[in-house]
């Protein structure tokens, strides 16, 4: 294969003033304290047993008086008691209940079912048993109940469908993340002749298709520049030669949730096995196969991995046997690459344009907040401001997990605005992209003239209405009235466009602002780039990306990637 003669110019990390921390370096959740139960010592007079009445809840909560504190013949003065007592309770528990239901940061135990309400009034981690009590009583209407219906083809280290947030970690940064990468203008080239820029879907390992498909494009490091969207390996069977391939050539590209999931067992291995360097001898010597009993003996020593990882399972083989040089050339991947100079940014799974939770008319949304700017900057400027914006400003997208495991988003109902893996639940993120990014009608915006849609929008266009239109059907409660989506007015902002990967179930998912480019390869499917620049001599699905045309190609695989 040549080599590059002039390896092309190297990304930097933006000096932003704001970054996400990892995970790992979040405080963990505030959990309320618990009470040990009380220990009774009993005497030791041996009593008869007695035969007594049950009680009703009424002596329970308010035990009869004994004897010598009212007249036995005359019983009205406890029947007042108790009465008194029934309406101070019915009092309070109606007093603390309207607390809660006004709670300015609530929405009330009587909307929707919440205990969030109460817990204000008592305040976090009161040792009020009745707010604990209620607590106990409505924990099991809780929403975020666990759901294993993947997407097609996908498999984790974790079940959940949403963002693990209860796993017991040691305080250790495992995941070494790199949120941001940014190609500055210049350093890419899709006006001149023979220059090119290429985007290839996800490989999972499949090494012997990657060169056929280089083959098929002529690919050449001297004037093309290479990115991938990540999950470079794992589930095929050649994934130490995929990355080699990428090192050698210096290939840009964002990790994927296989990436990231293999560097996070290589970095619990290294740490676990000390600092004399013999890591591999160290995990060599936990040889079974049992996970219970390895955790067991890791916990001993101090050096227990985090729940939810798979003891011996692909991720963990693949840590085991990866050459230094490779896991140092996956640390480097960024979750998210950054090219102002096309307006486009590279990731994984997934990113959201605005936050659900709030209006998407908000003057804090960055689509808004841009549209309504005025500044000395240049258009151009404005245009890096505003999805850089997008990036930081969008607390979804601040949020590792999401960025490699989004496939769905929650935009209404109960669990409206959370993220999820699964490609069965919510709506596609892409699907949110588009929609918002449809409002936008500044510089950039999609139809303009010379320059409309492209063979490949028209055709998955088309496929997505239907496919909106049978799911609207399925979820639409028998007799009742179609319900359509609620249009949001224009914009003034720049639309951007996303390119990804993830998403082999949905297959090539091609819309105006985002380029769905994962086709399944190690499923037997094809293994697709897309392609900006000179466009001689190739042939496939034309494709728009931004003001740029590009073209799809692809080669087809076999089962597990070869």
């Amino acid at each position: 294969m040549t080599q590059p003669s002039t390896p092309p110019p190297p990304a930097y990390d933006p000096p932003l003033p704001r970054r996400p921390s990892s995970p790992s370096a979040l405080p963990s959740p505030l959990t309320s304290p618990v009470s040990p139960p009380a220990t009774y010592n009993h005497s030791q007079q041996i009593r008869p047993l007695l035969r007594r009445s049950k009680p009703s809840l009424l002596d329970e909560l308010l035990p009869t008086p004994t004897t010598s504190s009212f007249d036995r013949n005359d019983p009205l003065p406890h029947v007042i008691r108790r009465a008194g007592s029934v309406a101070v309770i019915a009092i309070f528990l109606l007093s603390i209940t309207f607390m809660a239901s006004t709670s300015s940061s609530s929405a009330g135990i009587l909307k929707d079912g919440s205990v969030s309400g109460l817990r204000e009034v008592f305040g976090l981690g009161s040792q009020a048993n009745v707010g604990q009590w209620i607590g106990d009583l409505t924990s099991t209407n809780n929403e975020d109940e666990q759901d294993t219906t993947l997407g097609e083809g996908y498999s984790s280290d974790t079940d959940s469908e949403t963002e693990p947030n209860d796993q017991v970690r040691p305080d250790v940064d495992f995941d070494h993340y790199k949120m941001l990468k940014t190609l500055p203008p210049g350093t890419i080239d899709v006006s001149s002749a023979g220059q090119r820029l290429i985007f290839i879907g996800d490989i999972h390992g499949s090494y012997d298709p990657l060169i056929r498909l280089m083959d098929d494009i002529s690919y050449s490091p001297s004037t093309d520049r290479l990115i991938h969207v990540g999950d470079l390996i794992a589930k095929g069977s050649k994934n130490n030669e995929v990355l080699e391939w990428m090192r050698e050539r210096r290939i840009l590209g964002v990790r994927g949730n296989h990436d990231q999931a293999v560097i996070q067992w290589r970095t619990w291995m290294e740490w676990a096995g000390g600092s004399d360097g013999d890591w591999q001898a160290y995990v060599d010597s936990l040889s079974s196969d049992d996970e219970k009993a390895v955790k067991k003996e890791l916990k001993k020593q101090g050096k227990e991995f985090p729940d939810g990882w798979k003891w011996k399972g692909e991720h963990w083989k693949i840590a085991r046997n990866l050459p230094q040089n490779l896991y140092l050339y996956l640390l480097e991947l960024p979750l998210i690459l950054h090219l102002p100079s096309l307006h486009t940014i590279v990731v994984h799974a997934g990113l959201l344009p605005s936050d659900p939770l709030k209006s998407s008319s908000a003057n804090i949304q960055p689509l808004v907040q841009f549209s309504n700017l005025t500044s000395d900057m240049d258009e151009e400027a404005i245009r890096n401001s505003e999805e850089v914006s997008i990036i930081f400003d969008v607390p979804q997208n601040t949020v590792p997990w999401n960025l490699l495991n989004m496939r769905g988003l929650y935009v209404k109902g109960k669990k409206k605005g959370k993220v999820t893996k699964s490609g069965k639940k919510g709506t596609p993120w892409s699907d949110v992209w588009k929609k918002e990014m449809k409002r936008c009608k500044g510089k950039g915006k999609w139809l303009v003239d010379g320059m409309g849609e492209t063979e490949a929008e028209k055709i998955h266009g088309e496929d997505d209405k239907i496919e909106l239109q049978d799911e609207d059907r399925k979820r639409q409660k028998p007799g009742s009235p179609t319900v359509g989506q609620e249009e949001e007015g224009d914009l003034g902002c720049s639309p951007v466009t996303v390119i990804y990967g993830h998403a082999a179930g949905r297959g090539l998912d091609i819309k105006p602002f985002s380029k769905g480019i994962d086709t399944g390869c190690v499923y037997g499917r094809q293994l697709t780039v897309l392609v900006l620049g000179d466009l001689k001599g190739l042939k496939g699905e034309s494709v728009r990306v931004g003001d740029h045309q590009g073209i799809l190609v692809d080669v087809q695989c076999g089962e597990g990637g070869i």
